[in-house]
């Protein structure tokens, strides 16, 4: 009788779920494609009672193995069908597994749906880990940019550098930035702190900030959104002409 074996024996006899985690834990020490024959035996034959209560364990060894071998599908809807009806830990759990999974992996919709979901999340550590995988993108899969400048409404300056560095890739300069926030009336999510991100992300002189005031006074926006702009670019010209 091999290991896994063994292991798998010692889950199938025991109702107590601390006695699983404590294996999951153990085995995510050394993850190793071998063990998806237990992570197997968890999904197909574990009481769904007991399966919520080592689901947070069984994730994090999923991730551990989807850093050093590539999935098959089964595990990948296992991951993206518990997002949507966990708590956040355990959503946090599944954005740090496909964190690792997305090195092997190419995203697929499902994933890549899952990601643009977590940037509207309000726990910063899921924000976090949902930037980190976007990341790790070597094209430029299509998603939503109004969600990517809300990002962009934080005090936690690490989500806002990773924000703007997956907002670049799309948006590189002033002008595609007003062709963005014209479009849809992306710019109705504008408020202080994501103009002010904007400007230091993208205008280096007080001609380019002008150039971009002008297509704003110029353009069919509502005039409280053209003064809360007009207001921020104030500002931020006297902090150019200061440093000038």
């Amino acid at each position: 009788m091999d290991e896994i074996e063994k292991i798998t024996i010692k889950i199938r006899n025991t109702s107590n779920p601390q006695e699983i985690n404590n294996i999951l834990i153990e085995l995510s020490k050394k993850p190793n494609i071998k063990l998806l024959a237990i992570i197997d035996y968890l999904l197909d034959s574990l009481p769904i009672t007991m399966l919520e209560k080592v689901k947070l364990n069984l994730i994090f060894l999923l991730g551990g193995i989807g850093n050093i071998s590539v999935l098959n599908q089964k595990y990948l809807n296992f991951l993206i069908e518990n997002y949507y009806n966990s708590d956040r830990w355990v959503r946090n759990e599944i954005i740090q597994a496909f964190l690792q999974i997305l090195q092997y992996h190419e995203y697929n919709n499902e994933i890549l749906e899952i990601l643009k979901y977590a940037l509207n999340e309000d726990y910063t550590p899921i924000k976090k880990g949902a930037l980190n995988a976007l990341m790790l993108f070597k094209g430029l899969p299509k998603i939503d940019l109004k969600t990517l400048l809300k990002v962009l409404d934080s005090d936690n300056s690490e989500i806002v550098e990773k924000g703007i560095i997956i907002l670049k890739k799309y948006i590189q300069n002033g002008n595609d930035l007003f062709g963005l926030l014209n479009t849809s009336k992306n710019y109705t999510i504008l408020c202080k702190s994501i103009i002010r991100n904007l400007i230091i992300a993208y205008f280096d002189s007080i001609d380019e900030l002008e150039s971009f005031r002008e297509k704003i006074n110029s353009s069919k926006w509502e005039d409280n959104y053209k003064y809360l702009c007009n207001t921020e670019i104030t500002s931020f010209k006297n902090i150019f002409m200061k440093k000038g």
